[in-house]
């Protein structure tokens, strides 16, 4: 998997995170996913309305770069 960093600094890193997907090969079977906590979201000022721009940046040992980025997302809080 290769990419383009899409969203802007800061950079901001969660807790390590298994894709839990099929370790031969290029399945791509793997998936993420991770839940903002309401602290999280406060200590960066984040509320209801306001807008996430996020993308995974991973290790991928199969890779020559040895990582990888997905597509970026755009996504507003709720309540």
């Amino acid at each position: 998997m290769c990419g383009y960093k899409c969203d802007g600094n800061p950079t901001v890193r969660t807790v390590a995170v298994n894709s839990i997907g099929n370790a031969l090969g290029n399945s791509c079977t793997g998936s993420y996913s991770f839940v903002f906590p309401t602290a999280c979201m406060n200590s960066v000022g984040l509320g209801p309305g306001g807008t996430v721009y996020a993308q995974w940046w991973l290790r991928d040992p199969a890779s020559a770069s040895t990582t990888g980025l997905s597509n970026a997302l755009r996504f507003t809080v709720c309540e």
